[in-house]
């Protein structure tokens, strides 16, 4: 039970500071688009470009911090303390050379990206997106650094800064808007998102040398440790690169309608990033657990950890699913619609945020899963289901666009997440049989709980919308109304129906105020 505990205590930690990270690089997003505007064709080139080097590197990065939490974790498990240190040394120098390398391609690469996009249409925005994607490219060199570095400090069972990392990135990009944005425009936000970005890895770098870490360059592509960790990096790396070959061909085919994407990437930042802020805060907690209960072989424990998480993810995310669609135009109203947004800019926001919202499931259950087959030291199944749920989402997405033009790109997505986490799933039960008991009751009991509450807030919504005023006070206090009433609407109904997960948290909390008032 003490152990439950500590792992709900430190994701329920991890998971505050990764929702409010998230929510400041939301509101660095707010900041520049409100400056600039959603629309400008300039803003639309930032947008494209930022994400194309963290496309690209996110598939290696991903796989250089799953693979070194188990064998770091591995060595000092066993007081190999020693081994630990010259794998962390090793890791780090062969992935700086490779970085370096990436970088170089990337930068060649420049004149060619800009091309499958509308930014070609005149040679001026054709040379600024050229130039603005060498600008940033170098980036990458500090993408590695930052995701072996969490890597290690997860493993040291430190959770808190690697969540905190991207704090400090907004916050410049933030105070640039405010200081500077004026004085060097757009060119000069570039500048200061490479800055911030270079920053999530350098601010790891103390607590690293606090917990007695000392890097010593070591480049030994034949040690063991190396070997192992490229075994298992391939698998790794060709499933995760399908999903970011995904994010790339969503950007890409969203370029070619006029001003959506800076609208896409914030509303990535509402919908997917804050999801995946959820769910990479439990991630980092439970796959460690999960890699320890399988290299013990105690698969009753990896179940009741894997089954617990699970069922908590369905009631959490299904509410959410539904709780985004039902509010979205009254959200985008209240955080979105400040300088330069329009009217017509919310209308396609919202639109574009509900066709997201509709895989948010689908989104956080494939990642969740992924884990368990890592644990299980299984990368190829996630790799093969990765390309599966590519070919789904490009097939849909040029079928969708057909008839609903933009808005099928983020829908196709959503369809394809919902198609993988279903695929993992099944795979996951014929490879370790039963687990995760009730889960599939859960749901179904969350689903409806969520469906009567989208109802409630529906009719609400509709009844608000009557009155008409558009100041900032009433927007608020109607998002406020909305909220409020679905929350209330699901956790009346989650207790009527005995969902454990939010029964068990609300007798928690109901007793701690109890103890609080004696």
């Amino acid at each position: 039970m003490s152990s439950k505990k500590n792992l709900l205590g430190s994701i329920s930690s991890v998971m505050l500071i990764m929702v409010l990270a998230r929510l400041m690089s939301l509101l660095s997003t707010q900041f520049y688009m409100a400056h600039f505007g959603a629309g400008d064709v300039y803003m639309n080139i930032y947008s494209y470009v930022i994400s194309v080097p963290n496309i690209i590197f996110t598939c290696i990065g991903t796989a250089l911090s799953t693979v070194v939490i188990p064998i770091y974790m591995g060595h000092t498990a066993n007081g190999n303390h020693t081994e630990a240190k010259h794998f962390a040394d090793n890791i780090i120098t062969i992935s700086m050379a490779l970085t370096a390398v990436l970088v170089v391609i990337g930068i060649a690469l420049s004149p060619i990206l800009p091309k499958f996009t509308d930014f070609a249409k005149t040679p001026e925005t054709y040379s600024y997106a050229t130039k603005a994607l060498m600008i940033v490219m170098p980036v990458m060199f500090f993408y590695g650094l930052n995701y072996i570095f969490q890597g290690m400090l997860q493993a040291m069972g430190s959770y808190n800064l690697p969540a905190f990392v991207s704090v400090p990135s907004s916050t410049i990009v933030i105070l640039y808007v405010v200081f500077l944005a004026d004085k060097f425009g757009i060119t000069g936000l570039l500048v200061a998102t490479v800055i911030g970005l270079s920053l999530q890895a350098l601010i790891l770098i103390p607590p690293l040398l606090k917990n007695g870490y000392r890097y010593r360059p070591s480049f030994e592509l034949k040690h063991p440790d190396i070997v192992s960790a490229l075994k298992l990096t391939g698998p790794v790396l060709f499933g995760v690169s399908a999903y970011q070959l995904n994010m790339l061909y969503n950007v890409t085919m969203i370029a070619r309608f006029e001003g959506m994407v800076t609208l896409l990437t914030y509303v990535q930042n509402i919908v997917l990033y804050l999801v995946l802020a959820i769910i990479y805060s439990i991630t980092a907690v439970i796959y460690p657990r999960l890699t320890e209960s399988a290299s013990k072989n105690d698969m009753a424990q990896y179940k009741t950890d894997l089954g617990g998480i699970l069922g908590a993810v369905c009631t959490l995310l299904i509410p959410m699913t539904f709780g985004f669609i039902a509010v979205r135009e009254p959200l985008l109203r209240v955080i979105a619609q400040y300088g330069n947004i329009t009217d017509s800019d919310i209308s396609k926001a919202a639109l574009l945020l509900a066709a997201y919202a509709v895989g948010v499931v689908g989104i956080g259950l494939k990642e969740i899963l992924d884990r368990a087959f890592y644990a299980l030291q299984d990368t190829k199944t996630s790799a093969i289901v990765g390309f599966v749920i590519m070919a789904v989402n490009v097939i849909f997405s040029l079928i969708l666009m057909q008839f609903i033009g933009a808005y099928g790109i983020p829908l196709a997505y959503s369809i394809s997440s919902l198609t993988g986490s279903a695929v993992l799933l099944y795979l996951l039960r014929r490879k370790i049989g039963a687990f995760a008991k009730g889960v599939g009751t859960t749901a179904l009991k969350s689903l409806f709980a969520a469906a009567a509450m989208f109802a409630v807030v529906t009719l609400l919504n509709g009844t608000l919308s009557s009155i008409g005023t558009n100041s900032v006070l009433w927007r608020i206090l109607r998002l406020g109304i909305d909220c409020c009433s679905g929350v209330l609407v699901y956790l009346i109904l989650a207790v009527l129906l005995r969902i454990s997960q939010v029964t068990d948290t609300a007798k928690n909390v109901i007793n701690k105020l109890l103890k609080r008032g004696a």
